[in-house]
């Protein structure tokens, strides 16, 4: 009986409401940036996905749906210049771990790319103007809502389902032992984790039990470890990818053939420092 009145407790829902109008005002920021582009872009996607966490923590139906699929569109429209600026990034972290040798004409080479994809996108959607009108009926469908409906006990569901689906892309991980598993185990550690961080902040709002509320917070903190881990292991990934779309020169082709030999070896490696976000 007390579980039951504890669970019709309306906090919970309107609290993970106000951390998703937070998250609202976090895409249009983030969208809006225009001396930090790349930042802009990381921030944007960030915000789509913790978007798509939280409104999972409604009921099922079509209105929630159809904003996850507009927000998962969102957030791939920049995916190849995100993954660019990692490759980017990436190139100039291993030059100075002394891991694998870049001259500086290949390190140009990869910021020349990634900025050639961003001019391009920025011709053909200037200032991000479409994707901030997209941004705007996001807003609105999100604030049209009923957050009221969300309880305790439907949110714990959703967590639980959430991590059942994490654990078993987790062992096909562990077995398989291939890139692409590896992927889709981070995607699926990193939408637990948010949850996670959702839900105890939203606890906290709400004034909830403060012992459940630092166990997600430190369930938390063991995925960020994790999906760090992974992270890198994506960027490499993306890094070689991006390293076969570069221009053809004598120091692209002798970076090719040395990630050939070392590949393996250095995605397996541990990070250098500060190598993700």
């Amino acid at each position: 009986m007390n579980k039951a009145k504890h669970d019709s407790s309306p906090k919970l829902g309107p609290a993970l409401g106000s951390l998703a109008a937070g998250e609202c005002r976090s895409l249009q920021r983030a969208l809006a940036m225009r001396k930090k582009r790349h930042e802009g872009i990381h921030a944007t996607r960030k915000s789509c996905r913790r978007l798509r966490c939280l409104i999972r923590f409604l009921p099922a139906a079509e209105p929630v749906d159809a904003l996850d699929r507009v927000l998962k569109e969102l957030a791939r429209s920049f995916s190849p210049l995100r993954d660019a600026h990692i490759a980017a990034r990436t190139a100039r972290l291993l030059a100075t771990s002394h891991k694998i040798k870049l001259t500086p004409n290949v390190i140009k080479a990869f910021d020349a790319h990634s900025e050639r994809l961003l001019d391009n996108a920025l011709q053909d959607d200037p200032h991000w103007r479409h994707r901030r009108a997209e941004a705007h009926r996001v807003i609105a469908a999100c604030n049209s809502l009923r957050w009221e409906d969300i309880r305790p006990s439907s949110a714990k569901k959703t967590l639980k389902r959430t991590t059942r689906k994490m654990k078993k892309t987790q062992k096909e991980a562990t077995e398989l032992r291939a890139a692409a598993a590896d992927h889709r185990w981070r995607r699926r550690a990193r939408k637990v984790r948010y949850e996670l961080e959702h839900l105890r902040k939203a606890r906290r709002i709400a004034d909830m039990k403060k012992s459940r509320t630092k166990r997600y917070g430190e369930r938390a903190k063991q995925l960020a470890a994790i999906t760090d881990r992974l992270g890198w292991r994506q960027d490499f990934q993306v890094f070689v990818k991006t390293a076969n779309l570069l221009p053809d020169s004598l120091d692209v082709l002798a970076l090719r053939k040395a990630l050939k030999t070392n590949s393996s070896n250095l995605s397996q490696s541990e990070p250098p420092p500060a190598s993700h976000n």
